[in-house]
């Protein structure tokens, strides 16, 4: 990541006329001795100086459809070909409400990191997470912060990219970031027709998130679905106030229900839902094997009954008890539900989707 300047040589500073002054004759007849200078001295101009004539002339349209028509007269009078440009989707009410949330929940939080005050995070030991530890490893929320936050709070020096493999040398590697959320765009995916929206019927349905944490499903799924109920069940006091604290700033009681508690005390949960999310449940807050095991017991238990429930995971099933050797089967318990991803593979986001499975019990 590069540090831009924005220094600019005097000489460089050409003023651009206000749309205030633009039926102006006299300014007009100064914008032609202008271009008339240019024109007469054209050994001397500077390709750098046109340049920022044009991005400061484009700066003025403020219309996203007037800039692509200006964009597309540019390029046909420059022969230049370019595939058709699309308008950009303007923000909906809904992505401006959980940006709202976001920053709200970013201006809450005690630290970068979001962790909980007295909050215990582990470093899960599997393959997965081979060489990561305490010291090269920082946690930031993928719901709260982009890839683009991530690059401006290295640049502004509240967050490090490299750490040192020995105290005052050059040896440094770069930090791993993990996060314990998904991303506002992965959220929506998973209440699109192409996972939850085609394979359910949300406005029938009850949605369980198991460790909701700052509740980052349960405002989406409100936002952008009309599933009929949500339920986040945090064992963390603190997030479990912070969630509810949110749903009754944005109005979100009346389908978003926050329970305190583990899981394991509350099956009444599971029993009255439709679907249920786990992300990450116990990877990095619990070492104890035998915790693992129980856990999952219980869940296969309370739900191999309940014929075509869903269950939406991050990671895959698979991959968790592959790395927490979970002496469970799935086979006869559930079946995948395949997905397609919304981007091709070529795209940086593809494995994002990639972590998402949908199962089915049988």
């Amino acid at each position: 990541m590069t540090q831009k300047s924005n220094k600019r040589k005097k000489e460089e500073e050409i003023p651009i006329q206000s749309n205030e002054n633009l039926g102006n004759k006299n300014d007009k007849d100064d914008d032609d001795d202008d271009y008339d200078t240019i024109i007469k001295n054209e050994e001397k101009v500077e390709i750098e100086i046109l340049k920022k004539r044009f991005k400061d002339l484009y700066r003025l349209i403020k219309d996203e459809e007037e800039k692509i028509e200006f964009i597309s007269f540019v390029c046909e009078q420059l022969n230049v070909n370019i595939e058709p440009i699309k308008a950009v989707n303007k923000e909906s009410k809904q992505d401006s409400i959980l940006q709202t949330i976001i920053q709200d929940l970013k201006d809450q939080l005690p630290s970068i990191t979001t962790e909980a005050p007295n909050e215990k995070i582990t470093i899960p030991k599997n393959t997965s997470f081979e060489g990561y530890t305490k010291e090269n490893t920082i946690n930031v929320d993928g719901f709260l912060y982009t890839e683009e936050d991530i690059d401006d709070l290295i640049e502004s020096g509240e967050l490090k990219n490299n750490y040192c493999l020995d105290c005052a040398s050059k040896s440094i590697q770069p930090i791993n970031f993990i996060s314990h959320s998904t991303t506002p765009n992965q959220l929506k995916y998973m209440f699109s027709s192409d996972v939850l929206g085609g394979n359910c019927n949300l406005k029938q349905s009850t949605i369980l998130d198991i460790g909701s944490r700052l509740g980052a499903l349960l405002y989406t799924g409100y936002l952008f679905s009309d599933t009929k109920k949500l339920i986040g069940c945090e064992i963390n006091q603190y997030f479990s106030d912070l969630q509810k604290s949110m749903i009754n700033r944005y109005k979100m009681t009346d389908r978003i229900e926050i329970v305190h508690g583990n899981i394991i005390d509350n099956q009444q949960l599971i029993q009255q839902s439709d679907i249920i999310y786990m992300n990450n449940v116990l990877e990095f807050f619990q070492q104890d094997k035998k915790k693992h095991i129980e856990f999952w017991q219980f869940i296969q238990n309370q739900t191999k009954s309940k014929k075509g429930l869903k269950i939406l995971t991050i990671p895959s099933l698979e991959e968790s008890f592959k790395n927490n050797k979970i002496p469970l089967k799935l086979k006869g318990w559930i079946k995948k539900i395949q997905l397609d991803s919304p981007v091709p593979q070529d795209d940086p986001t593809f494995p994002d989707y990639q972590e998402i499975h949908l199962y089915e019990v049988l």
